[in-house]
């Protein structure tokens, strides 16, 4: 007799990426009730101490925060988990390796070798055990070809896919296309919901939104800087007729 192993749909939820999290920002996020931010520190300059004044300031909002890391160092890694942020996204993945030393390097001991500071992420040494989620961002081949085993992982807590840099990666190998993208973008995301993992997409723009949970993933992320730059362009453009 066969079972249907189907996991159940995960809750779909909408939000932000961005490297300028100004308060103004902040306030509309909360006011609007998008579901998450995502701070990016990946080569953008953005700090340690923005994604700490983030935290506190959408603190019991509703409004969850993540951050891509901008390395996979063991004390950047640290350091934006003491912000107190909820989710750590890895970027530039290859390995199962890397992830596990994320792991290791974001939860305190016996799990981890995080040491045991007095930070926000710790209620000021009053509460050692909400470490943030680790997720990867999916934008290598190598992390692709290993998809599987990332579900598989007991450290793994869901993953995002970056189709850019995947296109690049892809196109260093001789097979950047848009139907090479578009079949490894599928295959991950197919993998990760399969094993009720939640998996995050960039929509082009808010009005792809649709499109992005039409795919199978559960997140939807718009670069906001970039929304913004399309909106207002098209608004300038109005006055040409």
């Amino acid at each position: 007799m066969s079972h249907n192993t189907a996991m159940p749909a995960l809750e779909r939820s909408v939000g932000l990426i961005t490297a300028e999290p100004t308060p103004s920002l902040l306030a509309i996020l909360v006011h609007a009730g998008v579901d998450f931010l995502v701070l990016d520190a990946e080569q953008t300059g953005l700090t340690v101490q923005q994604c700490r004044d983030v935290v506190q300031r959408l603190a019991g909002s509703g409004v969850q925060v993540a951050v891509r890391v901008p390395d996979l160092e063991a004390n950047t890694l640290v350091a934006f988990a003491n912000t107190g942020v909820g989710e750590i996204v890895l970027p530039q993945v290859c390995s199962i390796n890397e992830l596990e030393r994320a792991h290791d390097a974001t939860r305190y001991a016996p799990e981890g070798s995080r040491p045991k500071q007095v930070s926000q992420a710790s209620a000021f040494g009053a509460d050692y055990s909400r470490p943030p989620r680790i997720t990867v961002l999916f934008e290598t081949v190598d992390a692709v070809e290993r998809v599987e085993d990332f579900a598989a992982s007991p450290f793994f807590s869901g993953g995002w896919v970056g189709p850019t840099d995947l296109a690049s990666d892809l196109r260093r190998r001789g097979d950047g296309g848009p139907e090479a993208v578009e079949n490894a973008v599928r295959t991950v995301v197919g993998v990760l919901s399969r094993a009720g993992h939640s998996v995050g997409l960039p929509a082009a723009g808010m009005e792809g939104a649709g499109d992005v949970f039409a795919s199978g993933a559960d997140r939807c992320a718009v670069y906001w800087e970039r929304e913004l730059a399309s909106l207002l362009s098209g608004y300038a453009a109005s006055r040409l007729g």
